[in-house]
């Protein structure tokens, strides 16, 4: 066999050099690690401070919102108890018809009883307690005298049930048909029919003062004359002395119109006595007022023929039939002013939200119909008002001159 020693030769070299490759290898590696560049690390990278947190937020209590009261609050002042109970409960029923005709959910009546033991004052400073927008009443100008204190210190406006114009101030308006509303509408009628020469027979009281005074007013502006003014006892029965005093003055001088401010028997009684000691009431045209809206008035022969002003009797008896197929009974005269002082009050709310009871809005010049005609009310706190003038007839009355439906017809 033949063997080949090259071939041994040759593979058992490498075996010899591979510890010593692998130390070249070895130290080549460190020499290499010895000459590298040193690279120093870079410095850690702050992190910024957490934010602290935030503080707890506290909650404040909540204050509960009250809700806005849009409710209209209108104070009515009535003799609820005592002697003028009744009239004050039909009153109370006229202005509850006046509610129910043209009032709101948001309308509210607050009434309080003018006779309570504190006084129609206190009756006022309860309503106003309950923060009342407007006060209605109260009937009688004594009472407006005292419930008008607290009233104006408030500044709370006042519309009275009241006929006493002594009582009319700035934002305290008199609703009542004054006795000089209707003696001016009378005269200034009479006036129109030629009547120049007036007289008057009037009670000697503070009443017949008012109407005196108010007659003169009325006759100089229609650019007539006073002939002669007599005063009588209104106590006394016996009527005689005045009559007989007027008729001397008729004899003397004469006159066209004579004016009696009085109503009922004592009414009659006069006109009775006139003929019988020769004053003609055929010639002399005898004037009066409301006092003498009585059907027995309309049953004396000698009232024929005569004049006296009072509110539109055909909004009246509209008025007072509705009331009375309400109530079962017919209205006091007064009912009429009670509705209409309601339902003024629900037309001023009506204005904007809220109400407008201002003075400029309240005397608006336009004024206000109601079932006693049109009105409006002055600064002063007086009302103009529009009257019909009716003649007496046999058994009845007869509108001789209508009410005027608006203020222009009153001024021309």
């Amino acid at each position: 066999m033949i063997v080949s020693t090259r071939g041994d030769k040759c593979h058992s070299r490498p075996r010899r050099l591979l510890p010593a490759l692998a130390g070249v290898a070895l130290s080549s590696l460190m020499l290499l690690a010895a000459c590298a560049p040193t690279v120093t690390p870079p410095p850690p990278v702050s992190q910024p401070a957490p934010a602290p947190a935030p503080a707890p937020v506290v909650q404040a209590p909540s204050t509960p919102v009250e809700p806005i009261d849009t409710d209209i609050k209108v104070g009515l002042l009535l003799p609820l108890s005592g002697p003028q109970a009744s009239l004050g409960r039909s009153m109370l029923q006229a202005a509850e018809m006046g509610l129910f005709d043209v009032g709101s959910e948001n309308f509210k009546l607050v009434p309080r009883d003018s006779a309570t033991s504190g006084g129609p004052a206190a009756a006022a400073r309860d309503a106003l307690a309950d923060k009342v927008d407007v006060i209605l009443g109260p009937l009688f100008g004594a009472e407006l005298k005292q419930a008008a204190i607290p009233a104006m210190a408030a500044r709370v406006p006042m519309v009275s049930f009241s006929n006493d114009n002594s009582q009319a101030q700035p934002g305290v308006y008199i609703l009542g048909v004054t006795p000089e509303s209707q003696i001016s509408r009378v005269v200034a009628y009479a006036a129109s029919q030629q009547v120049k020469r007036f007289a008057i027979m009037t009670p000697n009281s503070p009443f017949g003062r008012i109407v005196l005074s108010a007659y003169q007013e009325a006759v100089v502006k229609v650019g007539g004359t006073i002939s002669q003014v007599v005063f009588y006892d209104p106590k006394s029965p016996d009527l005689t002395l005045p009559v007989r005093e007027m008729a001397d003055a008729y004899k003397r001088s004469g006159f066209d119109a004579l004016m009696i401010p009085e109503g009922g028997q004592k009414l009659r009684a006069f006109a009775a006595m006139l003929p019988a000691f020769e004053i003609p009431t055929g010639l002399v045209r005898l004037l009066g007022t409301s006092q003498w809206q009585d059907p027995a008035t309309a049953a004396e022969g000698a009232l024929v023929g005569c004049w006296f002003a009072t509110p539109a009797p055909e909004r009246w008896q509209a008025f007072a039939q509705r009331y009375a197929a309400l109530y079962g009974t017919p209205p006091d005269p007064r009912a009429g002013i009670v509705y209409d002082a309601v339902t003024l009050a629900v037309a001023l709310a009506q204005t904007r939200e809220g109400g407008d009871f201002s003075t400029t809005r309240m005397t608006n010049p336009s004024g206000f119909a109601g079932v006693t005609g049109v009105f409006r009310l002055g600064a002063d706190g007086k009302a103009e008002r529009g009257l019909a003038v009716m003649e007496v007839a046999p058994g009845t009355f007869t509108v001789k001159d209508p009410a005027p439906t608006t203020f222009a017809a009153v001024i021309n």
